[in-house]
């Protein structure tokens, strides 16, 4: 389930909100922790027109790590995101695949 994150630090983070059994391999902790599959920031920024938008910046983009772990201390709410919000994380964290060229005969 998609669920936006206000930290303690101020910023707002969208991501999977994962169970117990979504999270594999190492043990975890999901009385102390929130595991977050693929989360991004939300960056407020403006265009030209004085409009508003919002960018998605990767949570921790030097990690190899697609699963972070957040201790509740430092989540201040969990809400539901918007359907606009909802669909441009989908579109950010959606893989294409392409195809392989392959000669036409």
């Amino acid at each position: 389930m998609i669920k936006l994150y206000r930290l303690t630090t101020g910023e707002d983070l969208i991501g999977k909100q994962l169970t117990a059994e979504d999270v594999d391999g190492e043990e975890t902790n999901h009385i102390d922790y929130q595991y977050i599959d693929r989360p991004f920031v939300l960056i407020p920024m403006r265009q030209g027109t004085g409009q508003a938008t919002i960018g998605f910046h990767p949570y921790i983009p030097y990690t190899e790590d697609k699963v972070i772990k957040i201790k509740f201390a430092n989540i201040i709410t969990i809400t539901n995101p918007d359907d606009k919000i909802k669909e441009a994380y989908e579109q950010n964290t959606s893989t294409i695949k392409s195809a392989k060229p392959k000669l036409i005969v």
